[in-house]
């Protein structure tokens, strides 16, 4: 009785909430686009069919936007390697991360967008499509859904789960609420030791717990089978004997300070060159004027595609354009990752690992704390805490070639190490579907058997 009321009053207090926050979301969604697209399946409404669980899906996946899709599409890539019938349905939030789950082939992946957490959207969801198992990745919690998915016997597989700092403080607020729904979760795959003992601090049932490691390495190598091609970077016209510094993911504050650094370094070093690929590339016009402020000779990136033959006789490249920063590591011998000097919370630096490449991040790398204590124990990677420390290894690594090299080295090689949680993942589900599969014949060989006794009397 004391579940039921406390489900009714999230419910309510979940409905109240929406309400209110409905304007908001309205204006958010309209500036990306038509802000009722997926309505329907938010609300779980879909086509009027008859599905028995023959016809269902197998696997129901869902990623909240664009990383954890990533990760989802690493999932299904393994697993379809293992067995290339298996249904699946693709959940997202968001419409970026809608996008990139549509790009799956459309005869064997359903992509829709996630339903509200009201308990008949849920419902309707479920019985629309019939999963036998369900994964959710990194840290998607909604109880109502848990509820809905225990009450059919439905298995749920939390993976690549991580608890950011935010998160952890609102579980250990709400575990008298909680931990009855954290525990209808039948496994948890976290990415670090250290993970486990803070899922089980917050509710999480300790026995379901395992750690198999971080699927970020595997995001980086499947993003390297689709790199873009930089058909354009022969019009640069820059050669092997330019040392080339890229500023990846930068904010505002950042391209500044990278700007400072590179007059006083060109000094020394007159071969020097500098990409600026901001975070944000609207902001690419921006970082153009501050060059000039500068008195830099600067070029924005769609800018050459107009050219018509090598120019060179520029220092600075900006990136204005979006999906190529992963291939222009490779233009790389130094890489400094934004976000994480001005800005809280870092980006992620594996792609440039996986390139070899020498990599310096600030001390706000809060969103990546356990990939960084990884390469920072390896000596895989530097970490600066302000401007004076990033200027001194910044010259430090641009002067000593041999340490540089050391440095990319050393992060390549522990990228390779951590590959292959996904394939690993992929056989754990595997392997669910099919005790899945053996359960239904089970129960199938029972019933007839049953039924034959049943004429026999």
């Amino acid at each position: 009785m004391k579940s039921f009321l406390l489900r009714w009053l999230y419910s309510f207090l979940f409905g109240f909430f929406t309400i209110l926050c409905l304007p908001y979301y309205f204006i958010k969604l309209k500036r990306r686009g038509n802000p009722f697209d997926g309505i329907d399946q938010r609300l779980g409404l879909y086509p009027k069919r008859e599905m028995n669980s023959e016809q269902g899906v197998d696997l129901w996946i869902h990623g909240v936007s664009v990383g954890e899709v990533m990760i989802g599409k690493v999932i299904l890539k393994e697993l379809w390697k293992i067995d290339p019938k298996i249904k699946v349905a693709f959940s997202t939030t968001t419409a970026t991360g809608f996008r990139l789950a549509a790009s799956e082939p459309k005869e064997k992946c359903f992509v829709f967008y996630f339903p509200l957490d009201f308990p008949w959207a849920v419902r309707r969801t479920f019985s629309y499509l019939h999963p036998k198992l369900v994964v959710l990745i990194e840290t998607e919690i909604w109880p109502n859904f848990l509820a809905e998915a225990s009450e059919r016997k439905i298995p749920v597989l939390l993976c690549n789960a991580r608890l950011s700092e935010r998160t952890e403080r609102w579980y250990k607020i709400f575990s008298w609420f909680m931990k009855p729904y954290l525990h209808q979760l039948s496994l948890i795959l976290v990415t670090d030791d250290s993970e486990i003992e803070r899922f089980v601090k917050v509710g999480f049932p300790p026995e379901r717990i395992f750690r198999l490691g971080s699927m970020k390495f595997d995001v980086a190598n499947y993003r390297s089978h689709t790199e873009v091609s930089l058909g354009w970077w022969t019009k640069v016209g820059w050669d092997a004997k330019n040392l080339v510094v890229l500023g990846g993911s930068t904010h505002r504050g950042e391209e500044d300070i990278l700007l400072r650094e590179f007059i006083k370094l060109r000094k020394h070093w007159p071969n020097l060159r500098l990409i600026l690929a901001p975070r944000h590339a609207e902001r690419a016009k921006e970082i153009k004027n501050l060059c000039d402020q500068f008195g830099l000779n600067s070029r924005l990136r769609s800018s050459l595609e107009k050219e018509m033959a090598p120019e060179g006789n520029f220092d600075i490249l900006i990136v204005d354009s979006t999906g190529e920063l992963r291939s222009l590591y490779e233009k790389a011998d130094l890489v400094f990752v934004g976000k994480s000097l001005t800005a809280k919370g870092g980006q992620n630096f594996i792609e440039a690992a996986k390139a070899g490449k020498a990599i310096i991040v600030g001390p706000n790398m809060q969103n990546f704390k356990l990939l960084l204590n990884l390469f920072v124990d390896q000596r895989a990677i530097v970490m600066v805490q302000n401007k004076e420390e990033f200027s001194h290894h910044l010259k430090s690594l641009i002067a000593e070639e041999k340490t540089r090299k050391l440095l990319g080295e050393r992060a390549k090689s522990l990228f390779l190490q951590n590959v292959g949680v996904g394939e690993k993942t992929a056989k754990i589900l595997h392997g669910y579907l099919n005790f899945q599969q053996q359960q239904r014949q089970n129960f199938g060989e029972d019933r007839e058997l049953k039924i034959q006794k049943s004429h026999v009397n």
